[in-house]
């Protein structure tokens, strides 16, 4: 369940404050479960005028790292087109004490061309991802959203859903609902993620705060 949400979330987080283009930025978060250290989080993301990167590093840490460790790598890249993030390539892996699995992803025009796994799923696609339009990876449609869109379709390898943006301006706070949820790969009716929330401070483009709300849990980061 780790690996589901990890993959899916880093994927969301963000409140409508549009920066300038062609700035850098770096944050690290801690990761917790119930009060449980298990992580920390690297998020580097560089908006050029006419391309833009966004990649996320995420190591196991504390007590539980000796019993379950992971490592998670999640990038992406694309073109800027009147400030509209088009994702060319996106790709991530997931290391734990016994299995390694990556995502390899390519994009044209919004529409997935490439799908690429390791292992090789073994199922039949059960949607024809490939004649949707409007598609872009988790990491740039929660970027899409930062910069002020209200909604954006994700592919991530492994599932398809929306993201919607709530926001609750006296509490400074974001909500993300996720909806239209189908698996690629096995039952569309297995969703246990619920949504994402997260706060930001005034003038910070970057939330301090993140919760991800999945199957009863609540993984929280905080900006260090």
């Amino acid at each position: 369940c780790m690996k589901l949400v990890l993959s899916s979330f880093f994927v969301y987080l963000f409140f409508v404050c549009s920066p300038v283009f062609a700035e850098r930025f770096f944050k690290e978060y801690v990761v917790k479960v119930s009060g449980i250290k298990i992580g920390k989080l690297f998020w580097k993301i560089n908006i050029e005028n006419t391309s833009y990167s966004n990649e996320i590093k995420l190591k196991s840490e504390g007590l539980l790292s000796a019993l379950y460790r992971f490592e998670g790598d999640y990038y992406s890249e694309g073109v800027v087109d009147k400030k509209k993030l088009k994702p060319t390539r996106y790709k991530h892996s997931w290391k734990t004490n016994k299995t390694t699995k990556e995502v390899d992803l390519v994009f044209n025009d919004e529409k997935l061309i490439s799908l690429k796994q390791k292992p090789i799923e073994k199922e039949h696609l059960r949607i024809n991802i490939f004649d949707i339009r409007k598609n872009k990876d988790p990491l740039t449609s929660f970027l899409q959203i930062m910069l002020g869109e209200q909604s954006s379709m994700v592919v991530d390898g492994r599932r398809t859903y929306t993201m919607t943006s709530v926001i609750e301006y006296n509490a400074n706070k974001n909500i993300i609902e996720i909806s239209n949820y189908s698996n690629l790969w096995a039952d569309h009716k297995r969703n246990k993620f619920e949504k994402l929330t997260f706060e930001k401070k005034d003038g910070i483009f970057l939330p301090y705060k993140i919760y991800i709300y999945f199957d009863g849990r609540i993984f929280k980061l905080e900006q260090i």
